[in-house]
């Protein structure tokens, strides 16, 4: 049996020490606790992850806050207080990785940086993750996903081309600045592996969003800057037919490049089309663009739904899909067959869905660890059990404020809700 069998997941035994807060870091860890490590989240008293008060549900409860941060523990302690920052420093002396994404120089000023964590764990992966990274002439501008996507030219290329720039909805900077964290973190697992030595690394949500432009980016590298792309709206300046479409009930995207034009004239009955001189060819489709339009969205009226005309299309093996919103996203057979749902126990809110890391593994099953930890639920398993602290001292540093948690902790455990 192969040692990838015997475990229970790919980071089984990894320990991770997690300093970060609202999107971009917590997504990152939030990968590494579905990937099987053991993530402390340590969060600055008395309040915690600034993340903990936003997209409010019931129970008083973040809605980000239970998806970023499920499968984590929580140890809330006071970073202007020397005692918390001692208890900082001596888990990170015992942990495999560190990740935080404060602003440039504020784990320098917490006596926390790298330099200082190196030296009392030489085997240490430390990740930041920032808007800038850590040095340029930006590095110490505040940085939020907007400001990400401004910068990278993501918004730049998004909206009406007689329009403004436009905001993508579903916050793509922080997020994946996060995702390229987790990989380079795994990756420095593997190379520590290798030869036994830790490394620090520097990513840059700008970069990221960068480097994930696979189109336009390297357009305008390779013509010298000729040709500048902009953004096209609804409808691909460079195929066509290849954009959203107002069908019978809502908006459908449809693609049909070169060699799927003959198809797709076909699959809505205008074979005609196919030696039309207006259409013969994309570039004389693009010139006459609206008036194929036009004849799409014709024919998608013609059907009593839009699933209708898409199983029309999907015979003809067009690629074509419907423009759902979040709940059709969420709902959507798809969806459901790959799993990308699960529910879990949560102690407050009862079962609650959580979408899955979407990772399908043959060997190592992908695993949701628990719900998003109460703010400080875990301070005394994590001060007793990686730091060897009495009962006495964990419940002198709560009543001296290094130590804070959740005031429902407490009744929930004398329940039985909670360990």
């Amino acid at each position: 049996m192969s040692e990838a069998t015997q475990r229970s997941s790919l980071l089984d035994g990894i320990k991770v020490l997690d300093f970060t807060r609202a999107l971009a870091g917590p997504t990152c860890t939030r990968i590494l606790a579905d990937l099987g490590a053991e993530v402390i989240k340590i969060e600055d008293a008395p309040t915690g992850d600034f993340a903990r008060g936003m997209f409010l549900v019931t129970e008083n409860l973040s809605a980000m806050f239970q998806y970023t941060c499920a499968g984590k523990k929580s140890l809330c302690v006071d970073f202007n207080k020397p005692a918390g920052i001692t208890i900082a420093k001596e888990l990170a002396a015992r942990v495999d990785v560190v990740v935080e994404n404060f602003a440039p120089g504020v784990m320098h000023k917490l006596g926390l940086d790298y330099p200082v964590l190196k030296a009392v764990n030489p085997r240490l992966i430390m990740a930041s993750i920032s808007g800038f990274g850590q040095f340029g002439p930006w590095a110490d501008h505040t940085s939020y996903d907007i400001i990400g996507q401004a910068m990278s030219g993501v918004m730049h290329m998004t909206g009406e081309p007689d329009g403004p720039p436009q905001y993508v909805g579903n916050y793509i900077g922080d997020p994946n600045a996060g995702v390229h964290a987790a990989l380079a973190i795994c990756a420095s697992l593997f190379y520590r592996d290798r030869t036994g030595k830790g490394q620090y690394i520097d990513i840059a949500q700008v970069d990221a969003l960068l480097y994930l432009d696979m189109v336009n980016v390297p357009y305008y590298a390779l013509t010298k800057g000729a040709q500048n792309p902009k953004r096209f709206g609804a409808h691909h300046y460079a195929v066509a037919p290849l954009g959203v479409f107002r069908g019978k009930d809502g908006y459908v995207v449809i693609q049909a490049v070169e060699h799927q034009w003959p198809n797709f004239a076909k699959a809505i009955g205008r074979e005609d089309l196919i030696t039309n001189p207006k259409f013969a060819t994309n570039a004389k489709r693009l010139e006459h663009r609206d008036e194929l339009i036009a004849i799409i969205e014709a024919w998608l009226q013609s059907f009593p739904s839009n699933d209708a005309a898409l199983q029309v299309l999907a015979q003809w093996r067009i690629p074509c899909a419907p423009v759902l919103d979040i709940g059709g996203a969420l709902h959507h057979p798809q969806t459901q067959a790959r799993g990308m749902v699960t529910e879990i126990d949560h102690p407050l809110l009862g079962k609650i869905p959580i979408v899955n890391t979407p990772f399908v593994l043959s060997e190592t099953p992908r695993r949701i660890q628990g719900p998003a930890p109460l703010l400080g639920q875990h301070n005394a398993e994590i001060l007793s059990v990686y730091l060897g602290y009495s009962s006495a001292e964990i419940a002198r540093l709560t009543a001296d404020g290094v130590l804070v948690e959740d005031e429902r902790v407490r009744d929930l455990r004398a329940k039985g809700v909670i360990q």
